[in-house]
C-alpha cells in the first residue's frame, strides 16, 4: 500500500509499505493491505513501517484505496 505523511513543512514521507502502526486517540492501530476505509485522530509519536520509523506530531489518517495519508504536525 501507498504511505504518505504530510507535515506543514512538506511530505516528510511517500513511499510503499506493507503495515503501518500508530498511536489514535482510541489506541493503537495497525493498517494492513486492502483495509477498509477509515478516518482515525493521531496522536503525536512514531508511526512504524515494515521499511522505517518515521516522527510526526498530532494530526489524522486516512485510508482508502489501499492508500493511507497522515497529516500531522
Amino acid at each position: 500500500m501507498k504511505l504518505k505523511v504530510i507535515t506543514p513543512r512538506g511530505i516528510s514521507y511517500d513511499g510503499e509499505t506493507g503495515r503501518v502502526q500508530l498511536r489514535s486517540t482510541t489506541g493503537l492501530l495497525e493498517v494492513l493491505d486492502n483495509h477498509a476505509p477509515m478516518i482515525a485522530e493521531v496522536k503525536a509519536g512514531i508511526i512504524v513501517t515494515d521499511k522505517e520509523d518515521i516522527e510526526c506530531g498530532a494530526g489524522v489518517m486516512r485510508v482508502q484505496n489501499n492508500e493511507v495519508e497522515v497529516v500531522c504536525e
